[in-house]
C-alpha cells in the first residue's frame, strides 16, 4: 500500500477560509460523486489507493520548528478539517482504521477538529469521538435525488445522516451541515427551503451553501449523467448566481438556520455572518486572516489588517483588503455589487485610512456602522 505523504496540509487560498488545515486520510474517495472537483487530481496523479502514514502525521502536528503557513498554524494549535479532499469514513476506513487513529490522537491532545464525512453515523460507531469534535455531514439540497444521481447511492441516506446530526447534538456534540454544492441549473429553491425545514425539524442550527466548483473533469461527468451543462454553466455565472443565493439567505434568515457562505462577494454586504467560519460553524480556533473574517470586521468598523496572526501572506492579504487585484475578489467588489449602501463605502474607505495612519478608531467606525445599517443584524422574524 502506498502512503499519502501529503496528508496533512494547508489550503493554497488558505486566504479565503477560516478552516485552511486540513488532513486526508486517503488519496482517492470511493464514492467518487460525479460533482466533486477535488477528482480531477486523481485523474491527474493516479487512482491508486494511498494511505496517510498516522503516526508521521502525529509527528508532524506536535512539530514545534519551521516558519511556513502550516507550521504557524500548528503551533498556535488551530481547528484542523478532518476530511477535505476525500471522505475520512468511506468504505476503506473500516479495513484500514486511518482516520479513526487519527481522530483519537486529536482527542487525546485536546485539538478541535471538524470533521466532514457522508459517513456521521461510521464516524460515531468507530471513534465515540470527543468534546473537541465537530461533525459536520455533508448533505446537498438535492437530498435522496442527489444521493441517486450524484453520490451513486454509495454513502449513506441524507436523512440517516441528519438523524444522526441530531442524536449526537443531543448527545452535546456540536454539530452542523455542508450543503455544498448548491448547483444552480439542476437544484431549485424549493428543494434548498424543504431542507432547511428538515433541518429545523431535526434541530440542526446550520448550514452551508456555495455554487458548483466547475473544471472539466466535473461538466463531463454531469453531462454524461445527463444534465444540462449548458444551463448550468450559465446560471453558475455571478449575475445568474447572486440573485439565487440572496434567496437562499432569505430562506434560512426566515427558519434562523445560520447559513455559512464562503462567497464573501456575491452575498453582499448587507449579509452579516453569524459564525466564525464560512461554514456556518462556530470552531474553538480558526484562523482569521481571511475573506470571511476582513468582511467581518470592516462591517463592524474594525481595521481587517489588525486580525494578521502571522498565517499566511500578509502582503497578499493587504491586497485583498485594499481591493487592488484584477484577477481574483477582493473587499472593495462587495461594495461594487450593491446598487445602494453609500455609507458602507465611507466605511470600507475610512477602514484603509486607518489602517495607514491610525487617524480614526474602531469606536468611530463602528458609530457610523451602526447609524448605516450595515451592523451586525440577526435573523429575519
Amino acid at each position: 500500500m502506498k502512503v499519502y505523504t501529503s496528508a496533512l496540509g494547508v489550503r493554497g487560498d488558505m486566504l479565503y477560509c477560516p478552516l485552511p488545515v486540513s488532513i486526508d486520510s486517503y488519496w482517492t474517495c470511493e464514492p467518487n460523486c460525479a460533482h466533486c472537483f477535488a477528482r480531477r487530481l486523481n485523474r491527474t496523479w493516479g487512482w491508486d489507493f494511498r494511505a496517510a502514514d498516522v503516526e508521521a502525521v502525529k509527528r508532524k502536528l506536535l512539530t514545534k520548528k519551521g516558519k511556513s503557513p502550516l507550521h504557524r498554524a500548528l503551533q498556535l494549535k488551530k481547528t484542523i478539517r478532518l476530511g477535505s479532499r476525500s471522505d475520512p469514513f468511506q468504505d476503506c476506513e473500516l479495513k484500514h482504521k486511518v482516520s479513526t487513529e487519527i481522530v483519537k490522537f486529536l482527542v487525546k491532545k485536546k485539538w478541535d477538529v471538524v470533521i466532514q464525512t457522508k459517513f456521521p453515523r461510521r464516524a460515531w460507531e468507530l471513534t465515540g469521538l470527543g468534546e473537541n469534535c465537530t461533525v459536520m455531514a455533508v448533505i446537498m439540497p438535492g437530498l435522496e435525488k442527489d444521493w441517486e444521481i450524484l453520490e451513486f447511492k454509495r454513502t449513506e441516506k441524507p436523512i440517516r445522516r441528519i438523524k444522526m446530526l441530531s442524536y449526537l447534538q443531543k448527545k452535546g456534540f456540536r454539530v452542523g451541515a455542508n450543503g455544498e454544492p448548491f448547483i444552480p441549473g439542476y437544484h431549485t429553491i424549493e428543494q434548498f427551503e424543504e431542507t432547511i425545514k428538515l433541518l429545523k425539524e431535526y434541530g440542526i442550527k446550520s448550514y452551508n451553501t456555495y455554487n458548483l466548483h466547475m473544471n472539466d473533469y466535473v461538466v463531463k461527468n454531469l453531462f454524461n449523467l445527463g444534465l444540462d451543462i449548458e444551463k448550468i454553466w450559465y446560471m453558475n455565472q455571478d449575475e445568474q448566481w447572486r440573485p439565487i443565493l440572496r434567496q437562499l439567505l432569505d430562506i434560512c434568515n426566515k427558519y434562523d438556520i445560520i447559513l455559512g457562505c464562503p462567497d464573501f462577494v456575491n452575498s453582499g454586504w448587507e449579509d452579516v455572518q453569524r459564525s466564525n467560519t464560512c461554514c456556518g460553524l462556530d470552531v474553538k480556533n480558526p484562523c482569521t486572516f481571511n475573506t470571511h473574517h476582513f468582511k467581518l470586521a470592516v462591517q463592524k468598523g474594525e481595521s481587517p489588517l489588525e486580525l494578521w496572526e502571522g498565517i499566511g501572506k500578509y502582503e497578499e492579504g493587504k491586497t485583498l483588503v485594499e481591493g487592488n487585484l484584477d484577477n481574483a475578489y477582493t473587499l472593495k467588489d462587495i461594495v461594487g455589487n450593491l446598487g445602494e449602501g453609500e455609507l458602507c463605502v465611507e466605511i470600507f474607505r475610512d477602514t484603509k485610512i486607518s489602517q495607514q495612519n491610525n487617524s480614526r478608531n474602531a469606536s468611530t467606525l463602528s458609530r457610523k456602522a451602526e447609524s448605516s445599517g450595515c451592523e451586525r443584524k440577526g435573523p429575519k422574524k
